[in-house]
């Protein structure tokens, strides 16, 4: 007998394969051409999952994390006071991208970017922060769907 924990709900996905199926449906939410049409904040939503799951899926999904640390290391995030806008760690951009999400008026594309970097920034701010509770809530609801 198989249990939700040992396969997932749609039994084995495998981590590259849940990316993937997030991924599209992000990018076809998107598009809004078809039977689902994702406004700014569910793709927001979807974009987080997706980064997540694309962090555990490793192998080209992890370029996209690769891209935002470089832009982050550009901006001089992390590099203490000697940065372009002074001392700017993780935190502030996780504060940044949600004082963005709360308050712009976001497109459905431009809501799915936020989304996708900060699944990649809130992670890396570390576990105990409070930006690491939103990415246990998505770990745990990609582990139940993919298993």
């Amino acid at each position: 007998m198989t249990t939700l924990a040992a396969a997932g709900i749609f039994g084995g996905l495998g981590a590259g394969g849940l990316a993937l199926a997030v991924v599209v449906f992000l990018i076809l939410g998107v598009r809004g051409k078809g039977r689902v049409k994702l406004t700014a904040s569910p793709a927001t939503y979807v974009a987080f999952v997706a980064a997540t799951a694309a962090s555990a899926a490793g192998q080209m999904w992890a370029n996209p994390q690769k891209v935002v640390g470089q832009g982050l290391m550009g901006l001089g995030v992390g590099q203490g006071a000697g940065g372009p806008f002074g001392d700017v760690q993780l935190g502030a951009v996780a504060l940044l991208l949600l004082v963005v999400f709360l308050t712009m008026a976001l497109t459905p594309a431009a809501g799915a970017v936020i989304g996708g970097i900060a699944g990649f920034v809130f992670p890396a701010t570390g576990d105990g922060t409070i930006w690491a509770i939103p990415c246990g809530l998505a770990q745990a609801v990609l582990s139940m769907v993919g298993g």
